[in-house]
């Protein structure tokens, strides 16, 4: 009596025709894609960490951080394959790892609902911009004040305007204040040096009735601005914290994977980010305390060198309410190298105030961050 041949499905490999060599693939890939999958779980469980780790402690955590989207991405894959595979108890392990960033989608990408009307400006609303204008050099590396100051007078002037790396005494520099004069009558500044020509500057059509810096010693610089505003008085804190150290070649590199090449080279990246993660949150450190002792409702706002998976943010977000989160579309970056992939420039707010508008312009080429404004509305 014949006996019947036993089928075994294994998944998208069919052993039924030469077995073996299909069961040697199979198991051959089933192994890769384990080793890629733990390997690129490990690294999202150390994002999701980053911002609950001091970088004096665990400084290395910081660059795994900047590519949280990419991991996240890259384990739901694994996830899918998984499934494909119907090896269901793997993709349920890998689908609750991915259950903490579902949580932070909203941090780096975010979906209209509905396309809004145009909403008429209310006498309690203002619009507040902040912008790390890299010395107005454009992407020909020619310094263009006059190009910015059109791109501000063609319906871009805020009623606040943050500005980090500004050079004072570019030629040329003075027709921002024509401008604001030309368009609000009255207008105030207020500056925070950061070293040489350079520039933390703030300027305001409502009056500035105190300011001061933070230092970073030499390492990031801060100013914090008190405005009058519909008679009650409102902080801006604008900031310029330490920068990452990473060059545009090093940010192409990076973007292309080319860096994995070169170990030396991605020994002494990955170190310069940690050594300056560390120093960011010895800065935020002081701004957190300055914070926590004002009276006032606050803004913060900035280049902080640093995205929504890192200490520096969990830090100085606390208790505040990122307008990106609240009313962005689309995905946010802000820094143009690394092919779009940070968001380091931030509007925060804290209670007292209602998030109208918020976007970051893509169109603009004058830095090599993006320009961030944000529609408030003072609420009782």
């Amino acid at each position: 009596m014949a006996s019947k041949e036993r089928s075994h499905y294994n998944g998208i490999f069919d052993t039924k025709k030469g077995g073996e060599k299909h069961s040697f693939f199979a198991t051959l890939f089933t192994i890769i894609l384990l080793a890629i999958s733990l390997s690129l779980s490990l690294a999202l469980v150390i994002a999701y960490l980053t911002p609950f780790v001091p970088p004096a402690m665990f400084g290395q955590f910081t660059i795994v951080g900047l590519f949280t989207p990419i991991l996240y991405l890259m384990v739901l894959v694994c996830t899918l394959l998984w499934l494909v595979l119907r090896r269901w108890t793997m993709a349920l392990i890998f689908a609750i790892l991915l259950i903490p960033g579902a949580f932070r989608i909203d941090d780096f990408y975010k979906t209209a609902m509905m396309v809004e009307k145009e909403i008429p400006e209310e006498r309690n609303e203002f619009t507040i911009l902040t912008h790390n204008v890299r010395g107005f050099y454009n992407d020909e590396g020619r310094r263009d004040v006059i190009g910015y100051v059109e791109y501000l007078s063609k319906g871009n002037l805020p009623d606040i305007l943050c500005l980090q790396e500004f050079p004072r005494e570019a030629r040329g520099i003075n027709s921002i204040d024509t401008l604001f004069e030309h368009r609000y009558d009255k207008f105030y500044t207020a500056d925070a040096v950061e070293g040489g020509e350079y520039a933390v500057r703030t300027y305001s059509r409502y009056p500035i009735i105190n300011s001061g810096s933070i230092s970073g010693e030499g390492r990031g610089t801060s100013q914090w601005c008190d405005i009058l505003f519909m008679h009650d008085t409102i902080r801006i804190f604008n900031n310029h914290l330490y920068t990452m150290s990473i060059s545009a070649d090093d940010s192409e590199d990076i973007a292309r994977g080319k860096i994995l090449q070169d170990g030396d080279r991605m020994r002494s990246i990955v170190n310069r980010i940690a050594d300056n993660s560390s120093i960011r949150a010895t800065h935020v450190d002081t701004i957190r305390y300055i914070m926590d002792n004002t009276p006032y409702r606050q803004i913060v706002c900035g280049d902080f060198n640093d995205t929504p998976m890192s200490y520096v943010y969990g830090l100085i977000s606390e208790n505040l309410y990122d307008t990106f989160v609240e009313s962005g579309n689309g995905y946010g970056y802000t820094f143009r190298p690394m092919r779009g992939l940070l968001r380091i420039d931030y509007i925060l707010r804290s209670e007292g105030f209602e998030t109208k508008d918020y976007a970051a312009d893509e169109s603009a080429t004058f830095s090599d961050h993006l320009p961030v404004v944000a529609r408030l509305k003072l609420v009782k």
